[in-house]
């Protein structure tokens, strides 16, 4: 044999070793793999691992206190004192009577019934919408909405409340997700990485059977996160919105990237409400709350990044232009806003004014579009954007949970279908109507889903008038609070009264007089 034949026996030798070891390699990795895949089908199949509240690989808390405790005399819970300057004292027994039907229902201030109370808020009337239904059975309904509370709040508070043996689960939210979004920057720049990977590794059964196990010490995930090397930041044991402090509105600019986190992390919060539900056999129901659009301007506008200062000085000076010529010559002055909004397509403050010109001009479509982007391009977001809707839309349909989109039910009652001022006392809280409407959608989709029998067919006007002589039967005081409660509110959002709308509200609303 040649040099030249035994070197290239030698080389073949040699690329058929080097095969044999990639084969061999991969053989080993399609090995592991399909062990983790069929444990993880053990782990599914078996019901291990599922997710808890608090699991969330995103947020943690410094601490988490109950939100009820015994009453003194040892038979009911309350809502603890330390809690109360979040969520108004609600209460029920300790031990649920045999034919109580208890529904705990949780959310933000929309859901505590502000500018107002308990009193007249949603899940109080659809109490009395159910005792109407069916004075047969007894029916107890607490409130557990805390003002300025988002859903990663949200989710101690329904796990405590499943030991307090629940029949219905109710979350409507979605407002309050960017009231701490500055309190955010930690966890961004520990996510914008490692977030979207973590969130997707801690679905997997086998990655949270594991933690657990290392764990071995009972905790949540969030109460175990003091621990953690800075995946999981934080957040003080209340809310500290960044608006509570002096110059808050300034802080708020748009960020993009952190939008997205915070419409994941929704959207992950929404997941584990409903890993909780099905783990403990309580049927769980979203409602998508309304949103104010045509009475509501945004509370904060800011120009992108990239538009020069000449567009952004001919911005503004077509929406004085457009202020100047909307009385007379409307049409020339929508077309002075569409330029604008073609200028800078992100500026708020353009596409409410230009959904107000539409809307004055009988183009309801493209008004309610306008006034939709206008809130989306809020800096200051502090209605829900479109965003956490299709997010609580995507969820619902993935999880099987049923929905009432809250939006959609009072824009019924608003002219041209525009939620405003005609359902909503401000920029997101219902009127004591709309807080009726709200009562009596869930009460019908509690009796079309078998939750509840309906041996009064009169009781929808039966509801309507006994929340009526609820709402008569309050004092002074009360209507009083709620007032200086609405003036506080639009103080604590301030910031946008130097931009002016170019055309006052011109719809002959009848808005409901307080007592």
């Amino acid at each position: 044999m040649t040099a030249a034949n035994t070197d290239t026996t030698a080389c073949d030798g040699n690329s058929g070793s080097r095969r044999r070891l990639w084969v061999f390699r991969l053989a080993a990795v399609v090995l592991g793999l399909s062990v983790f895949v069929a444990l993880e089908l053990v782990c599914r199949a078996a019901g291990w691992g599922e997710t808890q509240i608090g699991d969330d690989p995103l947020v943690g808390f410094a601490s988490i206190r109950p939100l009820f405790e015994p009453i003194v005399d040892g038979c009911g819970l309350h809502t603890s004192p330390a809690r109360r300057g979040y969520f108004k004292e609600d209460s029920f027994a300790a031990t649920k009577p045999a034919d109580e039907f208890r529904i705990f229902v949780f959310g933000g201030s929309t859901v505590q019934g502000r500018p107002f109370s308990i009193e007249t808020s949603f899940p109080t009337y659809l109490q009395i919408a159910l005792e109407q239904a069916d004075p047969s059975r007894r029916w107890k309904v607490i409130n557990c909405g805390g003002v300025s509370y988002a859903s990663y709040r949200l989710l101690p508070v329904m796990r405590e409340c499943v030991s307090y043996e629940p029949d219905l689960f109710i979350f409507c939210g979605g407002h309050n997700q960017f009231l701490e979004h500055t309190s955010f920057d930690d966890v961004r720049r520990s996510a914008t990485v490692t977030g979207p990977l973590l969130a997707t590794v801690s679905r997997l059964r086998t990655y949270r059977m594991l933690q657990r196990a290392i764990k071995g010490d009972g905790k949540s995930a969030s109460e175990s996160a003091a621990s953690s090397s800075g995946l999981r930041p934080l957040l003080p044991g209340e809310v500290d919105t960044i608006l509570d402090h002096d110059g808050g509105l300034a802080k708020y600019h748009r960020d993009d990237e952190q939008a997205t986190l915070i419409t994941q992390l929704f959207a992950e919060n929404l997941r584990a409400m409903s890993a909780m539900s099905r783990q403990s056999g309580v049927p769980l129901l979203f409602i998508l709350p309304p949103s104010n659009l045509s009475n509501c301007p945004p509370f904060k506008s800011e120009f992108s990044a990239s538009t020069t200062t000449t567009d952004r000085n001919k911005v503004t000076s077509l929406l004085k232009q457009g202020h100047g010529l909307a009385a007379q010559e409307r049409e020339h002055a929508v077309s002075l806003l569409i330029e604008a909004a073609d200028l800078d397509r992100r500026y708020a403050m353009t596409w409410y004014e230009l959904g107000q010109l539409q809307q004055v001009s009988g183009d309801f479509t493209a008004a309610e579009h306008s006034f939709i982007r206008a809130r989306d391009e809020d800096v200051c977001s502090l209605r829900m954007t479109s965003s956490l809707e299709s997010a609580l839309r995507d969820v619902t349909c993935e999880q099987s949970v049923p929905l009432i989109d809250a939006h959609a039910l009072l824009a019924q009652r608003c002219p041209h279908h525009i939620v405003g001022d005609a359902a909503l006392a401000d920029h997101v809280h219902p009127s004591f109507r709309s807080h009726e409407d709200i009562a009596i959608a869930i009460t019908d989709w509690m009796l079309n889903s078998g939750l509840a029998s309906e041996t009064n067919s009169s009781w929808k006007a039966d509801t309507v008038h006994e929340c009526r002589a609820r709402l008569q039967s309050l004092d002074d005081l009360y209507f009083l609070k709620g007032q200086r409660t609405l003036r506080s509110l639009k103080l604590w959002a301030a910031g946008r009264a130097a931009e002016t709308p170019l055309v006052p509200s011109t719809d002959a609303v009848e808005t409901e007089p307080v007592p």
